[in-house]
């Protein structure tokens, strides 16, 4: 296959693999034979060019979106909303049945996301749409909610969960893993930053080693780890640039924590979408903060 998304959402995007994943998380026992899984994981939402990590529909009445964070991003329910509007939309084979009087009925959606980043996070949080509102005197009603759970995966944490997926335990142990034999590196002084592809495959050997995502594995070619080098460290860049950022923010000011994060992303050539999401500025202060930037 070409390696062109995330590890977990190569891990993931199977029906076997994200039935499972469902199950351990709420205790269900949907079996395969007997139940219906359609991965419909979008290729891009309907403002940007980015993709959701998986999504998936069970029995055709229930919708599952989950998304994968190496940073804390309290952005996440306004990002399900995006997708969920779009999977919806998607799902109407008659756009012009809105306008008619018969009720349309939908799935109903679960927003799922999990966390393995190097901050401090609990085991388990539930973020919410309406806490980014803005407060109105008077007014305390919320007419538009959406709520997501978000699990801990690092190492020694929701391990119940972990052991009830095997894909979920396996790529949790790799990232584990590939941290350790990083630091290792580092403490030998055979690397400075980022992490070596040595260091991937060693991971790798080791979930071999362990009897975990032993088949994923051996269908690796050789270009696909080179990508996953490419990725991983892309994003361990960008999860410490904006941990970075956030604890500049909050000795000098949120703000100006966060357009250093956007310059720093900027001098790395990433998306102006990636960086809005990222650190939640808006689209005007980033491409002024782009005119603003010295020419690499």
């Amino acid at each position: 296959m070409a390696y062109k998304d995330s590890l977990f959402r190569s891990i993931f995007g199977n029906e076997k693999a994200a039935l499972g994943l469902y199950n351990a998380l709420h205790g269900t026992h949907y079996g395969k034979r007997d139940t219906e899984v359609v991965i419909n994981t979008l290729n891009e939402t309907l403002w940007t060019r980015r993709k959701n990590d998986l999504s998936f529909l069970i029995n055709q009445s229930l919708v599952v979106v989950v998304e994968h964070q190496s940073t804390i991003n309290d952005n996440l329910p306004f990002r399900f909303l995006q997708y969920v509007c779009r999977l919806f939309e998607n799902s109407i084979a008659d756009k012009k049945s809105i306008y008619r009087q018969n009720l349309i009925g939908f799935p109903r959606p679960r927003f799922i996301a999990f966390y393995n980043g190097t901050a401090d996070f609990p085991d388990y949080k539930k973020l919410y749409l309406s806490t980014a509102f803005k407060r109105v005197s008077g007014f305390e009603e919320v007419n538009l909610e959406l709520e997501v759970d978000v699990y801990n995966i690092n190492d020694g944490r929701n391990q119940a969960i972990l052991e009830a997926s095997e894909e979920l335990k396996g790529y949790a142990y790799f990232v584990s893993r590939v941290r350790w034999h990083e630091a290792a590196d580092k403490q030998k002084g055979t690397i400075r930053d980022g992490i070596t592809l040595e260091a991937i495959r060693k991971a790798v050997q080791d979930c071999k080693n362990a009897g975990l995502l032993k088949e994923f594995w051996e269908n690796l070619s050789r270009e696909e780890m080179n990508m996953l080098n490419e990725e991983w460290n892309w994003d361990d860049a960008l999860a410490v640039r904006y941990e970075e950022g956030m604890e500049e923010g909050l000795e000098r000011g949120m703000e100006e924590g966060l357009e250093k994060t956007a310059r720093n992303a900027l001098a790395k050539g990433l998306p102006l979408e990636l960086i809005h999401d990222l650190t939640g500025l808006d689209m005007e202060t980033i491409t002024n903060l782009q005119a603003d930037s010295p020419l690499p």
